[in-house]
């Protein structure tokens, strides 16, 4: 990539996250990323563990989302859960997937249709 900023960088991990189907490249773009040294935001750290929702890599979500914490972008983040972080969530951890869903409803969230497929796809 001729200019290599923090934007171009987001703009293919987020394209690639978008796309159910390219999960795993995009994991590969935020691993190229961190080994670049580039000054991760909540853009790449909501990509990412979108990504690891689309792979169902839970382990992987797990490490991301304690680098999002170490890095200091953890709050902005996950601190207003929406539909899609709790989806992401519900289709990533297939033991807590029920309780995930369950929670998600207590906390006000609705479900849409892809929350569905996770939470049946988990079970």
């Amino acid at each position: 990539m001729a200019n290599e900023d923090l934007v171009s960088w987001n703009a293919i991990l987020s394209g690639y996250s978008q796309e159910r189907n390219h999960g795993l490249e995009a994991i590969f773009v935020f691993i190229e990323m961190v080994g670049e040294g580039m000054g991760l935001d909540h853009v790449s750290f909501t990509s990412a563990v979108s990504a690891c929702g689309h792979e169902m890599n839970l382990e992987l979500g797990k490490q991301i989302h304690g680098l999002t914490i170490k890095s200091g972008n953890g709050s902005h983040c996950m601190n207003d859960r929406n539909v899609v972080s709790w989806t992401t969530m519900i289709s990533i951890d297939e033991e807590d997937a029920i309780s995930l869903f369950n929670e998600m409803r207590l906390d006000g969230v609705c479900p849409n249709d892809v929350t569905f497929v996770g939470l049946i796809h988990a079970i």
